[in-house]
Formats: C-alpha cells, sequence, structure tokens
C-alpha cells in the first residue's frame, strides 16, 4: 500500500505535467477531486512518514484512484485518451478553493469527485462556475444544492433509500406484522417521518404501523413483547445507527426460534460484519444498497485479478465504483460533450451498476433542473451467507 501512495504521488504530478505539454489540437480534459492526504503521508524532503504503516485515512480515496486510473488505463486502449488533473483535496496544492481560481480549469471538460461535505458544495459551485458536468461520485447527499443542473449524484440519496424500502415492504409484507423500532433522538425522528410520509392516504396509513421507540441499551424482552408467535413478524429497524441495528439484529437472532422473523435494516447494514455471523445466517435480512456486485462476470473476475495483482488487496466496492463512474462518464463525455447532463438515460457503457438519473427539480414549474439525481437503488436479501438481488 505504502508503494501504491508513492505511485500516485508520482501519478498526480505527471498529469499535470501532462497538461503543460499538450499541442494546438483540442482534447478533452477531467478533472479528478479524491482524498489522498498526501501531504501528510510525505514531509517537506518527500519522505514517506509512516515507516511500514500505511495511514488510514489514505486508505478509502486511493482505492477510489486506483479503479479510477485502471479505468483510464482501460479507456486508452480503446483510444479515448483525455488529459487528466488530479487534485489530492486533502493537500495544500489540490484544495478546491485553491485550483478553481486557477488557469487550468478554464480547460476542464469535466469533473469527477470522491468528495463531501464542504468540499462537495465547493466542487459543485465550481462547476456551476465554470459551466462543467460535476459527477458526484459517492456522497449520498445534495448538500441542499439548488439550481445547478451540473451536480450529477450517483450515489443515491438516503431519502431514496428509504422510499425503495418503504416500497419493498409494502409489496411483500403488509399483511404481515410489522414492528418498527427506533430510538428517541432527532436522527431516527428523520427516518421515520419519510416512512410517515409516505405511508400516508386520506383513509389513513397503508401499512397501518406505528413507531415503537426503544433506549438506546434495551434487552430481548423489549422486543419480544412485541412479536406474534403466530405470524410472520417484519422487524424494521428505523434508525442509521449501525450499532442499533446490530443490536436489534442480535436480539432477533436469539428470538429467531420462537418467532418466525424477517429483518429489514437500513443502508448502513451492508458495512454490519456481524450478520455473517452462524446465529444470524439463518434470519433473512434485506436491506438496501447503492452497489451490487455478483462477483461472477466476466470483467469483474478480471478486474479482481489485475487489482490484486497491483495492490495485493482485494478491491473493496469504492475502487469498482472508480472504475465504473470514470470509465462511463469520460465515454459520455466523448460522445456527447457538453450535453452530457442531457444524455444520462444512455446505458452504453454499463459495467456492473444499474443508474436511473432523474433530473430533480424543487420548484415543478423550474425551467431547468436543481440536479440530477440516480434513483436506483438496490434491495437485497442475505440470508445462509448468499446475497442476493431482489429488484
Amino acid at each position: 500500500m505504502k508503494k501504491l501512495l508513492v505511485c500516485v504521488a508520482l501519478f498526480s504530478g505527471a498529469m499535470a505535467m501532462t497538461a503543460k505539454a499538450q499541442q494546438t489540437v483540442r482534447q478533452q480534459h477531467v478533472a479528478l477531486f479524491v482524498p489522498l492526504y498526501l501531504d501528510s503521508a510525505f514531509d517537506g524532503s518527500s519522505n514517506y512518514r509512516f515507516g511500514k504503516s500505511f495511514p488510514r485515512q489514505s486508505i478509502t480515496g486511493l482505492e477510489f484512484f486506483e479503479g479510477a486510473q485502471f479505468a483510464m488505463d482501460s479507456l486508452k486502449q480503446e483510444g479515448i485518451k483525455p488529459v487528466y488533473h488530479i487534485f489530492d483535496t486533502r493537500s495544500a496544492s489540490g484544495a478546491v478553493s485553491r485550483v478553481g481560481n486557477s488557469p487550468v480549469f478554464d480547460s476542464i471538460d469535466l469533473i469527477i469527485g470522491a468528495v463531501s461535505g464542504n468540499e462537495y458544495l465547493q466542487v459543485a459551485e465550481l462547476a456551476k462556475r465554470k459551466q462543467v458536468p460535476f459527477i458526484s461520485a459517492t456522497y449520498p447527499n445534495d448538500g441542499g444544492v439548488k439550481g445547478n443542473p451540473q451536480v450529477v449524484i450517483v450515489n443515491p440519496k438516503i431519502n431514496t433509500h428509504l422510499q425503495n424500502i418503504y416500497n419493498h415492504v409494502l409489496r411483500n409484507y403488509a399483511g404481515n406484522k410489522i414492528i418498527y423500532l427506533r430510538r428517541a433522538n432527532t436522527a431516527d425522528d428523520r427516518v421515520w417521518e419519510m416512512f410517515r410520509s409516505l405511508d400516508s392516504s386520506r383513509t389513513g396509513g397503508v401499512i397501518k404501523f406505528q413507531p415503537q421507540t426503544l433506549p438506546d441499551i434495551f434487552s430481548t424482552a423489549d422486543i419480544e413483547s412485541r412479536m406474534d408467535s403466530l405470524r410472520q413478524n417484519v422487524v424494521i429497524c428505523g434508525s442509521l445507527d449501525e450499532n442499533f441495528g446490530r443490536d436489534i439484529a442480535n436480539a432477533c437472532a436469539s428470538l429467531n426460534k420462537a418467532y418466525q422473523t424477517t429483518l429489514v435494516g437500513m443502508p448502513t447494514w451492508e458495512s454490519i460484519k456481524e450478520l455473517n455471523r452462524p446465529e444470524l445466517k439463518m434470519i433473512p435480512v434485506r436491506y438496501s444498497t447503492s452497489f451490487f456486485n455478483p462477483g461472477t462476470d466476466k470483467w469483474t473476475v478480471d478486474f479482481d485479478a489485475n487489482y490484486r495483482k497491483q495492490s495485493f488487496s482485494k478491491p473493496s466496492d469504492v475502487a469498482y465504483k472508480g472504475f465504473e463512474v470514470t470509465y462511463a462518464f469520460v465515454h459520455l463525455l466523448y460522445k456527447y460533450d457538453r450535453h452530457l447532463n442531457q444524455n444520462l438515460t444512455d446505458k452504453s457503457f454499463k459495467l456492473l451498476s444499474e443508474y436511473d438519473f432523474r433530473a430533480i427539480r424543487w420548484t415543478p414549474a423550474s425551467a431547468e433542473p436543481d440536479y440530477y439525481e440516480n434513483k436506483r437503488v438496490n434491495v437485497v436479501r442475505r440470508l445462509n451467507g448468499v446475497l442476493t438481488l431482489l429488484n
């Protein structure tokens, strides 16, 4: 991993020099914003600071960049050779506020960003000012952006996940015993308000369930008192908190022999490793995810092998996303140029993920979208250690 970080530092510099070496032939220019923390990894003399260890804060950004770099190589083999400008958003030289005012940005045609929070907002504003498409690759949030049709959100927002979870429960479990569990805090209030608004109708709730508030530290008996031994119990975790979700799953596992139970979790559940424990494998668990990789098609197998060969590690979902997003949207740039955002429905360059981009307008009569969002959410079932796509 240390060698990879050194290579990234060299690669970033090489890309900057490439931009200066272009001839008079007009080429497309792509800016990639990713948090690599190179300044903290190397001292002023370019010596690596961490010895034999690797800085944790660099891992996610490096994985995304590695995936993107594989995509750049694939595109080059297809004859697509834009100029890439790599900006480490956690370095002094790559800070959005600095590079956005540099002359290099006068030639940028596409921005791809694995950014979040304030950096996301800065890149979104830069894209609006320069009138350049900004592909937000990983952040599941619009950040309050309005009136900016340059922004394309690839990772569906939390509300989009909640709507898909609700629809799944409505289609499959409306007639069962539904138990909605939450905590007493503002974060869980927001999740419940979304479910409540989706469940409203002129004649009352469609599913007709009520939230049950649990203390932060609860017992198995707190859940068992709400279960029905004669019916299928559908336990919905109404919280994005992983620890709370883990506690609910463990409690339901201990009740599995006495009560027929299906667990419905949140998108955060894909990070709960305990779901693979033997006592939890037998409980059907459903949750939503923005990325589903069955791992069986030829492209996935080849990518996995090449990634392991270069990095000596298994590619994460972030690495796959880095490849997918870079490969698909650079292709779209070459096909549609500045009309890229009006042609997001083109699926010619699909690899793993299905995209369903919609124009989002907070004011229905608005002449232009506030931004574009991918509305495709995968609902998956985890049972006996096997992950199955349900939609």
